[in-house]
This record gives C-alpha cells, structure tokens and sequence, in this order.
C-alpha cells in the first residue's frame, strides 16, 4: 500500500510540475506567474491581500516580498496533493523578479535529483554544463543556504534547482537576472542609507520620548493640581 502511494505521488508530482515543452518566451514563467508581473496580479492570482505584502525597504528602490502557500487557499485545484508548500514572490519597483518555489518533502520523497530535472527539462530546456551545476551555494533567505543541483537559463532568465538542508528539500528559482541584480545593489544602498541615518533616527527618538514624557507630566500636574486638596 505504502509504495503505491508512494508512486501515485511521485506520478502527481511529476505531471503537477511539467508542462508543455520549453519555448523561449515561457522561460520566465512558473504555472501561471510570470516575471515582470505588477504586485497586483499577483495578489490577484494568488487571492493573497495586500496586507500580506511585507516592505523589505522603501528606497532608493520599493522592495517588497510575498508568501504564499497554495495548499491553503480557498479554490486551489487538488489542494491536498500539490506539492508545492510555498512560494516566495519578490519583487522591485512593482515588478516580480524572482519566484523561489519550496516543494514539500513528504511529496517529493523518493524522487532523484535527476527525476526532477528530467522533467524540468521539459520546461525550462536543456541545462547548464553538469560542471556548473553542481558548484556554488544559493542562498535565498539569511538561514537559507541551499546547494544547486542544475541550472538553466535563457536570456535574462536563471532557473535553478537546489536542495536546502535548512528546509530538507528541494527549491527552484524562477529569476530575472538583471532585475535581481538591480535589487541586491538596491538593498545594499538601504542598508547603507539606514547605517548612515541611523544616529540621527535614534538622537530624534530620544528628542521626541522626552518630549512625549515632558507633556505627560504636564498634563498629570494640570489635572493633579486641580484635584490635591491637603
């Protein structure tokens, strides 16, 4: 009983995943996403709320985050077998530029490395040369360093496969090359504007948490003088 659900899995997998074969213009797609999507159609295809949108930082470009799991919103096909369990949509300057796809474990047990690439070769297309692949870390959250498997790319797109220990599976990367490249000198220019501005943040909070105190009691002794009677 196990191995025939273990096979049906691996057969629900396999035909969730793949698609059509690979045309140049697909290369920057997932399923139904596709890079350089607005914030909204996203929101929209995912039924995601806008208050589920995380601001990672707000200049000098808008970068902006969202997770989403599909195996728990209303309406998705074969919630219970899909085996995706969530994915990452980033984007800069309301522009999706990256998807990180994290695919759940118990649906992807059993499977080789070399059956997922099998079928990711039906749509992304051929792979890098096996002597990249297998070099190098990713890395795709601050505790989240995963080793690649395979990559492919065509044009500005970069899809990698890897596996994280962190999460114990496996990761693909839909990505824009030139968008994400744009993003990480982005972040590197917020953090460097926060770094500078930080003291002059900090001595105004100090500035205005006297103030606040200074009026509270203010107000205490208004009313507290008006009521003491010795």
């Amino acid at each position: 009983m196990s191995l025939r659900i273990s096979l049906g899995c691996t057969c629900l997998f396999l035909l969730t995943v793949a698609a059509a074969p690979a045309r140049a213009e697909e290369a920057g797609k997932y399923r139904e996403f596709t890079l350089g999507s607005t914030v909204a159609s996203v929101l929209e295809l995912t039924g995601s709320r806008p208050s589920e949108l995380r601001t990672v930082h707000e200049r000098p470009s808008v970068l902006q985050e969202l997770v989403w799991r599909p195996r728990y919103s209303a309406g998705r096909a074969l919630p219970d077998v899909d085996p995706v369990n969530e994915i990452v949509f980033r984007f800069s300057d309301d522009r999706l530029y990256s998807i990180a796809v994290y695919y759940d474990r118990a649906r992807t047990a059993g499977l080789t490395h070399d059956d997922l690439i099998r079928v990711l070769n039906d749509l992304y297309g051929v792979p890098l040369a096996a002597a990249k692949h297998h070099s190098g870390v990713a890395r795709f959250a601050p505790s989240d360093a995963a080793m690649p498997i395979a990559t492919w790319e065509q044009g500005d797109t970069m899809v990698t496969l890897s596996w994280s220990d962190y999460r114990a599976g496996y990761v693909l990367v839909v990505m824009s090359q030139v968008r994400e490249s744009a993003a990480s000198l982005a972040t590197a220019a917020a953090v460097a504007l926060d770094e500078r501005e930080a003291p002059a943040r900090e001595e105004a909070r100090r500035k205005k948490d006297a103030e606040d105190q200074k009026a509270a009691e203010e107000r205490a002794r208004e009313t507290n003088k008006g009521a003491f009677r010795p």
